[in-house]
């Protein structure tokens, strides 16, 4: 049986603030620190870290009013509201991140 449970309008709303306020925040950091000197291992890490945030931000708005938002990628189950409310980006929930984050990475062929 499929499981499917919408999130209010409300909550939709929240989550939408949420991510905004998280990529304008994230603009600057990745503006300042193109401006810092980028041969520096951290700050070279640290700017990759922003873009790969700032992409997951920007896609979670993208689909933020698509009916599967707030749905598990992986398993189809919900989210959790506040889940969602600590990582407005998440698309798993959290048993499938933590079996997501403990897979082997795949080596290069």
């Amino acid at each position: 049986m499929e499981h499917r449970r919408y999130l209010t309008i409300q909550q939709r709303e929240a989550l939408q603030r949420l991510l905004r306020e998280r990529a304008d925040v994230l603009r600057l950091e990745i503006g300042e620190d193109r401006l810092a000197d980028l041969n520096v291992e951290p700050e070279a890490a640290a700017l990759a870290r922003d873009v790969v945030e700032f992409r997951e931000v920007e896609a979670a708005l993208s689909r933020l009013h698509e009916p599967d938002f707030g749905l598990c990628a992986d398993c189809g189950s919900d989210i959790p509201y506040a889940r969602l409310q600590a990582a407005p980006s998440a698309s798993r929930c959290l048993s499938c991140q933590a079996r997501a984050e403990h897979r082997p990475a795949r080596a290069a062929p």
